[in-house]
């Protein structure tokens, strides 16, 4: 039977086959192939799985095996185990306390606390310059590449000396962060100082007039932070006064209402 007498059906029928016999036979290769190295990484399983119960129990133990509890251990119920724990943690020698809030360690005296821990000032102060020089000279660099003279300004010794150049946008963003919440722990700081000095000068007045038959004056809030407010403005210099007298004054030019008279006008 010469090849042209065959139907065309039939030689693609086996060209299916045959390729169909070639999938087979590489799909069988790679399966003995892979088969060593299951087996394998089985085998790395359990060693590492008795490997475990080693540590844990002492002896490799089956998998489905229970755990040993000695019948001689004392087992609370819940109830007590929970009391004996709060007990633990109430009267516990190691916990921490403050010593402003503890009536053993005597009546609170803020000036003398204050005075004893000065030091903390100095490392928030420093800690301050640090934040606000590496601003400063970000700021810097950012106006001399606007303007085109970065060449020049980075020649600088504290431009050398500091790591403005290697900061990311992000940590830019949180040392501002870190400036703003260090600027207001400081004005809280200060406006607290100022209240505690206020009152005190105020007792001390008030003691020397009751002792000569005066009924004694408690200051009110207003008038607490009224004179705490005298005391900031008394602070501030010539250039701080003038800023803020024109901030109130714009702050009443908005505020302010022609009368109803003048309205329709």
């Amino acid at each position: 039977m010469d090849f042209e007498d065959i139907p065309f059906e039939e030689i693609l029928k086996k060209e299916r086959l045959a390729s169909a016999l070639e999938r087979k036979k590489v799909n069988l290769d790679s399966r003995n192939i892979n088969s060593p190295n299951k087996a394998s990484s089985e085998a790395d399983k359990n060693n590492s799985e008795s490997s475990k119960r080693l540590k844990k129990y002492g002896r490799i133990l089956s998998k489905n095996s229970p755990m040993e509890v000695s019948s001689r251990r004392q087992v609370l119920p819940e109830k007590l185990e929970n009391e004996r724990n709060y007990i633990r943690n109430k009267y516990n020698d190691s916990k921490r306390y403050d010593p402003r809030f503890n009536d053993s360690c005597g009546k609170l005296n803020t000036d003398l606390f204050h005075k004893s821990y000065t030091f903390l000032e100095d490392i928030r102060q420093e800690e301050f310059d640090q934040i606000k020089n590496t601003l400063d000279l970000h700021k810097t660099m950012t106006k001399s590449k606007e303007l085109g003279t970065w060449n020049k300004v980075k020649k600088l010794s504290k431009f050398k000396n500091s790591d403005v150049m290697h900061l990311t946008d992000d940590q830019i963003d949180n040392l501002k962060l870190k400036y703003q919440k260090l600027v207001s722990e400081k004005n809280h700081r200060k406006n607290l100082f100022l209240k505690q000095q206020t009152i005190s000068q105020h007792r001390k007045q008030e003691q020397a007039k009751i002792e000569s038959g005066k009924k004694p004056f408690f200051l009110k809030q207003k008038d607490i932070n009224i004179s705490i407010q005298d005391n900031k403005y008394k602070q501030l210099n010539k250039k701080q006064r003038s800023k803020l007298e024109q901030k109130i004054n714009r702050k009443h030019d908005s505020k302010f209402k022609p009368p109803k008279s003048l309205r329709n006008i």
